[in-house]
């Protein structure tokens, strides 16, 4: 009896033990299936709510819930109008008016040098003297030659000479004349048949022979007039190389180079200094092709440069190149500054603003009221409370206001505030 109970208690345990290995594996289960039915049933309701949507009406939404544009509030100004210059702008540089290679017209040794690298000259200064010995020989020696030729034919410096009066001339006229009175005679004579043939003859011959004397005596004088032309030129000459000696400035300006110095010797041509003119300078531009057809002779031009900032020069256009480069395909023109004070030099770089209008009708409205995006102008036109938006063309700016070229009329209203808030359509109060 007791072993029954024993194996009874046994049997139980064993159930209780293996029923208790199943509860906890089915505990451990548990999660996952809550976990799946919650997504089963949110799948469910929202089908159902999908379903539900496209079967049921729309409901209309009571005016209470709408939502309200608020305007913007902005500032307007005017387009207006105005007429002022219309200019092309270009680039250029500064280049002297005049430049000049001063050089020695005597040869000779550069006695002195009166100016350097930067000196201001004026015309007709003297800059250097060459050795003037050599000259001064050579005008003593022509000027000998000249009073030789002048005694021999007995001539005086400032009278006239007559080449009758010359002596040899004198002399052989005489010789002619006595013998035209024997040909006379002795024609009278054989036509009385007074002489024999043989004395005419004679008669006859002689006279030729001195008229030919006397004619020769003339041309020798004539030669030696025209040798006292030509020494008169070699003296004249002679004197010229001995004032070449002092070299003067030709034009008025400063030095740029100087190629010599005292003690050197200097061939004929031989380089001295170079000189340039600064007052008035030139202002050498490009005008592009699509402005060629705009520039005349007289517009004016006003530039700037980089050494004098807010500063502006005016200049007026002097000359007009022919033709124009094949390679930039612009045109060269030339516009003459005044530079009384030489603060300008040559080699500037120039701005340039070539005037082509003086008296242009401009649209113009404040910088402030043009919005640029993306490399875009835009102005925001305020019409019947609504700004609409344009895109423009801006040209030249003056003060406070710019061109627009294209785009805006006169007299609209353009936006100049708030242009951040702006857009097609959007409603606007001006205040």
């Amino acid at each position: 009896m007791s072993e029954r109970t024993s194996l009874l208690e046994a049997e139980i345990e064993k159930e209780n033990g293996t029923a208790h290995k199943t509860g906890q594996r089915h505990a451990s289960r548990r999660p996952l299936f809550v976990l799946l039915a919650i997504l089963g049933l949110a799948l469910i309701g929202g089908l159902y709510v999908f379903v539900r949507g496209r079967r049921a009406p729309a409901q209309p939404i009571p005016p209470s819930h709408t939502a309200i544009a608020q305007p913007v509030e902005v500032t307007t100004a005017p387009a207006i109008t105005r007429f002022s210059s219309r200019a092309v702008e270009v680039v250029g540089s500064l280049a002297a008016d005049e430049e000049v290679l001063v050089s020695a017209q005597a040869a000779g040794e550069l006695a002195s040098i009166n100016v350097d690298f930067g000196s201001f000259v004026k015309q007709g200064q003297v800059i250097a003297q060459i050795d003037r010995r050599d000259a001064q020989l050579r005008v003593d020696q022509a000027q000998a030659s000249l009073n030789q030729t002048m005694a021999r034919l007995g001539m005086k410096e400032g009278q006239k000479y007559d080449p009758v009066q010359n002596a040899d001339v004198r002399v052989a006229k005489s010789q002619l004349d006595w013998a035209r009175m024997d040909l006379e005679r002795s024609t009278k004579l054989i036509e009385n048949g007074d002489i024999s043939r043989s004395i005419y003859d004679q008669a006859m011959i002689n006279h030729q022979l001195a008229q030919a004397r006397y004619q020769a005596a003339l041309d020798q004088v004539q030669q030696q007039l025209a040798l006292v032309e030509q020494l008169r030129a070699a003296v004249a000459l002679a004197r010229k190389g001995e004032t070449d000696t002092v070299v003067r400035a030709p034009i008025s300006g400063a030095v740029k180079e100087k190629h010599a110095s005292r003690g050197a010797y200097l061939p004929v041509n031989g380089k001295i200094v170079t000189l340039v003119r600064l007052n008035p300078l030139r202002v050498r531009a490009d005008i592009p092709e699509a402005s060629v057809s705009t520039i005349r002779v007289g517009q004016t031009t006003s530039f700037t440069v980089d050494s004098f900032p807010g500063r502006t020069f005016a200049a007026r256009i002097v000359r007009i190149g022919p033709s124009l480069n094949e390679q930039t395909r612009a045109l060269s023109v030339e516009a003459e500054v005044n530079n009384p004070n030489n603060e300008l030099r040559p080699g500037m770089f120039a701005r340039s603003q070539v005037v082509v209008n003086p008296n242009a009708r401009a649209i113009m409205v404040p910088q402030k009221s043009v919005a640029y995006v993306a490399g875009v102008s835009k102005v925001f036109v305020i019409e019947n409370g609504e700004a609409r938006e344009r895109t423009v063309k801006t040209g030249v700016v003056d003060g406070e206001m710019v061109e627009i070229i294209q785009g805006v009329i006169d007299g609209e209203a353009v936006a100049t505030s708030n242009l951040d808030r702006l857009q097609q359509g959007t409603v606007v109060r001006q205040r």
